[in-house]
C-alpha cells in the first residue's frame, strides 16, 4: 500500500505542477479555470476526464462528485485556425441530450457549459461531451464517469 499511495502522492504532484506551466495559457470562462491541455489520441485524460481533438481546437468533458452531486462540465478550447464560429455546447446521457445557450467563438478563446445533476448525489452515471457548430455538425467525445 505504501508504493501507490507514493504514486497518487506522485500523480497528483506531477497534475499540479503540469497544471501550473499552463496557467499562462490558461483561460477563465464565467470564473471556470480551464487550463489548455493536450488531448492524447485516445480520447482519455483519465476516467472523469474525455477530449476530442478537432482541425480547430479541442472539446473537453469533464465529471466531478461533490457536495451537490455530480459537476458536469464541457468546454471547447479553439485555437488559431478557422474563422468565428456559432456553436453551443453539451452532453449526452442515457439516450437523452442536454445543451446550453448557442454562442459565437473567435480563435485562441475557451468556452465552457457546466451542469449539476443533485440528483446524482451518491452515483455518477456515463455521459458523453457535445459540440454542435453551425454548418459543421456535431461532434463528440469519449465517454466520462466518476
Amino acid at each position: 500500500m505504501r508504493k501507490k499511495a507514493a504514486a497518487v502522492a506522485s500523480s497528483a504532484l506531477m497534475i499540479a505542477v503540469g497544471l501550473g506551466a499552463a496557467s499562462a495559457q490558461a483561460a477563465t470562462d464565467g470564473g471556470d479555470f480551464t487550463a489548455k491541455l493536450a488531448c492524447p489520441s485516445s480520447g482519455k485524460i483519465s476516467s472523469t476526464h474525455s477530449c476530442t481533438s478537432l482541425s480547430g481546437g479541442v472539446v473537453h468533458h469533464l465529471k466531478s462528485i461533490g457536495q451537490n452531486g455530480v459537476t458536469i462540465r464541457t468546454r471547447y478550447e479553439k485555437n488559431g485556425s478557422g474563422s468565428t464560429i456559432t456553436a453551443k455546447l453539451g452532453y449526452s446521457y442515457s439516450g437523452s441530450t442536454y445543451w446550453g445557450g448557442s454562442f459565437t467563438q473567435s480563435n485562441n478563446t475557451t468556452r465552457s457549459k457546466e451542469w449539476v445533476r443533485s440528483s446524482w448525489q451518491t452515483h455518477c452515471y456515463t455521459t458523453t461531451g457535445l459540440l454542435s457548430v453551425t454548418g459543421q455538425g456535431q461532434f463528440q467525445t469519449p465517454a466520462a464517469s466518476c
